[in-house]
């Protein structure tokens, strides 16, 4: 076209706009943004008074029009606003599984778009141009995936040192259980015990004994009954 996109609107005066009621128009127009970016691209949206890209943008706008209104399929709700992540992870910023999830949930959808775009490239070629740039970087989404859950739970596939460190967590957990289960059944140990249950205190696995015995069972406190009469102690022995 010759003409920057950028520059076409900008011998449109502000007090033009608003004897145009332009801002009314824009504001009508957020009301149909599917999403928050959506609609503040929609506030910094400009008039053209360059010709050619009037033209250029009223193709976009039927080609858009007549795609959406023949194929069902093609949707852009439930769209997020990520940018500020990704702004976040290019300045090598942490990001939370939550996170990761909605970015991979947004590739998902932009793949799909230019998948459809590519699909429909002879009727709508000028829409079509844009399915490069929705094309997501390859496998990140499978990578993402493999990482974390719609819940945004890291998985144990996420890398074999989280893997082997989750297998130890859970091996360790079965021993501490069965070294307290133990106790519960030993003979030894029956009179003191005020009930044969494992509960938690402070994060910590403890045993109910009736306090009369708090100094013959090798043991921390980490709290008692409101009548005093029971004591839930970790064990030294676990």
């Amino acid at each position: 076209m010759g003409r920057s996109l950028d520059n076409g609107w900008r011998n449109m005066d502000n007090k033009s706009l608003i004897m145009l009621e332009y801002p009314q128009v824009i504001n009508r127009l957020k009301k149909y943004a599917s999403f928050s970016l959506s609609e503040e691209r929609a506030e910094k949206l400009h008039p053209y008074t360059d010709p050619d890209i009037i033209r250029y943008r009223l193709e976009m706008v039927r080609e858009a029009r007549h795609l959406l209104s023949v194929n069902d399929s093609i949707q852009l709700g439930g769209c997020l606003d990520i940018s500020q992540s990704l702004l976040y992870a290019s300045k090598g910023g942490t990001l939370e599984g939550t996170t990761l999830w909605r970015i991979a949930y947004m590739m998902i959808l932009a793949r799909d778009l230019s998948r459809s775009l590519r699909f429909h490239a002879e009727e709508y070629p000028e829409l079509a141009k844009f399915s490069d740039a929705l094309q997501p970087p390859h496998g990140l989404i499978e990578r993402i995936n493999n990482t974390v859950t719609d819940h945004g739970e890291v998985l144990d596939s996420a890398s074999p040192a989280l893997a082997e460190i989750r297998r130890k967590i859970r091996s360790s957990y079965s021993k501490l259980l069965g070294k307290l289960e133990r106790m519960l059944k030993d003979s030894r140990y029956q009179s003191m015990i005020q009930e044969a249950i494992i509960t938690q205190r402070n994060g910590r696995y403890v045993i109910p004994i009736k306090s009369e015995y708090r100094g013959q069972l090798k043991s921390i406190v980490h709290d008692q009954s409101s009548s005093g009469a029971t004591l839930f102690v970790e064990p030294l022995a676990t």
